[in-house]
């Protein structure tokens, strides 16, 4: 007698920028929620998503002790070079749930991460200012319309590998780059 094993799927998935699932991965100072950015995780829990959390590039590569940067800090050859590290696995799963029938949402980023943000990043607030040398000095900043660095690696692998459109929408870090309930909202539409 052939038994029947019953499968609740829902075939449907979105891959997270990791401090979604886990805000203490932030740097210190803009954790915005104890545990888990909860306004979005609520939102996926109730649409019946599998959510994949996605390596956090920062603290993989500096660690919970780092201080927070502007994008021109994190765009060097060597970060680029970790950045496609971890992508490629991620994109391996993608191209995998493709196969097997699933539907991949796409990415949710996190706006004013310089690795992690979508269409909004903090950079020098002045052009030409270098960034670098002793934690006490630490020049001014901003948010400018960009991409983060791990979010261009995903998307220039994307690109290259050939995968059918995959949907990214971000979620703000700070205030200032954006509003959570238009982020709800923009989420509501891709699921």
């Amino acid at each position: 007698m052939e038994q029947k094993i019953r499968d609740n799927r829902g075939y449907k998935v979105i891959f997270v920028s990791h401090c979604i699932l886990n805000q203490n991965a932030k740097v210190r100072g803009i954790a915005k929620y104890p545990g888990v950015l909860t306004p979005i995780v609520e939102l996926l829990f109730s649409v019946n998503v599998g959510i994949i959390q996605m390596p956090c590039p920062e603290m993989r590569y500096f660690g919970a002790m780092r201080w927070g940067q502007v994008k021109d800090q994190y765009n060097s050859p060597m970060f680029r070079r970790f950045c496609n590290i971890l992508a490629d696995p991620i994109l391996d799963q993608v191209e995998d749930y493709i196969r097997c029938g699933y539907q991949v949402l796409g990415f949710i980023m996190i706006d004013g991460s310089p690795v992690c943000g979508l269409n909004k990043v903090p950079q020098p607030a002045e052009d030409g200012q270098i960034w670098g040398g002793m934690v006490w000095y630490t020049p001014p900043q901003h948010f400018v319309q960009d991409c983060g660095v791990f979010c261009e690696v995903l998307r220039e692998k994307i690109a290259h590998r050939k995968i059918p459109e995959l949907k990214f929408i971000s979620v703000p870090e700070v205030d200032e780059v954006g509003s959570m309930n238009e982020a709800l909202q923009g989420l509501k539409s891709i699921l």
